[in-house]
């Protein structure tokens, strides 16, 4: 992408202001978005969302080398560390590589902040590829600390800070160190480092540019009730097993999640998609069953899917895999409260279980 486009969240207020930015570093263009202005931009620009520093607490934390599933998880629990609300209500990203002494940078934001900032940007019409905070955009010099004014706070950069906060608090955070004062705007610099981290990542990434589909619709379906499976019409017969990529598939899931309600925050796909399709037509069929099949099973924490299948006629089949012993009395009531029928079939022991038949219909 030749081009970028900076666009200034505030702190408080709703005009957004932007600067595109050529490759050489020019202004192209800038301005105001107010109301209900939609910004104009080109397929090869890059859109970047500047953040309020005040409201992202940046950490240098020991992250161990892991998938990034794994990382994110490490994360989350290192945060807790430095925050004092509930860190089910916060976002945490990781920056993708660690620095030079071996550590890794962690943003954490409250999840309604995070949503409220990709929602203002959507009613403008724009799906940042990165949301970096404020003082991630300033240089970063081994002699010196960047500093620059923002209103009533100074935006502070060094190798191992970042931070906007008042100016008395900045000056104890900063000790004794040579500044660099920038005095310049935060979207008028010449140049912008690579930025270590973009907070569009877990539940607020960035969804692909291709449009829901149906067969989209039926992988959220299917990835719902447990079963990477194919395409639409084929035998949807599929085993998950718990040591299958349990990660892997939730990603996925988060993604196609995203996709399927933006703007919307993703914090239980399941849950969400299945809110979502039980008000549409669509839930008729196997989208909603699967969905609600799925929420049934995850609700149950002993009993789940070995295999799948959707018939023409429109029942739903499934074979359960359960205790020994065990009802699925509560899925039955659970489906019910959907307006679906779970009509229990023939059981048989086996090694790991009972198995279960299931046929799921329409009340």
């Amino acid at each position: 992408m030749s081009r970028r486009l900076f666009v200034l969240i505030p702190a408080s207020g709703t005009a957004l202001r932007w600067r595109t930015q050529g490759e050489d570093g020019r202004t192209l263009a800038s301005g105001l978005l107010v109301d209900d202005d939609e910004a104009q931009i080109d397929e090869d620009t890059r859109v970047t969302a500047v953040v309020p520093g005040t409201a992202v607490s940046l950490h240098w934390v020991e992250l161990p080398a892991a998938s990034p599933a794994q990382a994110a998880a490490v994360a989350r629990h290192l945060a807790a560390d430095f925050v004092a609300a509930p860190i089910a209500d916060q976002h945490v990203a990781a920056a993708a590589a660690a620095e030079a002494d071996g550590r890794r940078l962690i943003g954490i934001v409250d999840r309604d902040v995070m949503a409220g900032w990709l929602a203002a940007l959507a009613h403008h019409g724009l799906d940042p590829d990165e949301v970096v905070p404020a003082p991630l955009l300033l240089p970063v010099a081994d002699d010196a600390v960047s500093t620059l004014r923002s209103g009533d706070m100074l935006i502070v950069r060094a190798p191992d800070l970042a931070t906007e906060t008042e100016a008395g608090l900045a000056e104890m955070l900063i000790g004794g160190r040579a500044l660099r004062p920038i005095l310049r705007d935060i979207l008028d610099l010449p140049s912008y480092p690579d930025t270590p981290l973009n907070l569009r990542q877990g539940a607020f990434r960035k969804a692909s540019q291709r449009a829901v589909g149906r067969v989209d619709i039926r992988r959220m379906a299917l990835l719902a009730a447990g079963v990477v499976a194919a395409w639409l019409g084929a035998d949807l017969a599929l085993a998950l097993r718990h040591h299958f990529a349990a990660n892997a598939m939730e990603a996925e899931m988060q993604v196609l999640a995203a996709k399927a309600l933006p703007g919307t925050a993703i914090t239980d796909p399941a849950l969400q998609i299945q809110q979502r399709y039980a008000a549409s037509a669509s839930s008729g069929g196997f989208t909603g069953m699967a969905a609600s099949l799925f929420g049934a099973l995850q609700a149950s924490g002993t009993t789940r899917l070995e295999s799948l299948r959707y018939e023409p006629g429109g029942a739903m089949r499934a074979t359960l895999i359960a205790p020994m012993g065990a009802t699925i009395d509560t899925m039955k009531q659970q489906m019910a409260t959907d307006g679906l029928n779970l009509i229990e079939g023939a059981s048989r022991s086996g090694d790991n279980g009972q198995r279960i038949d299931i046929e799921v219909t329409r009340l």
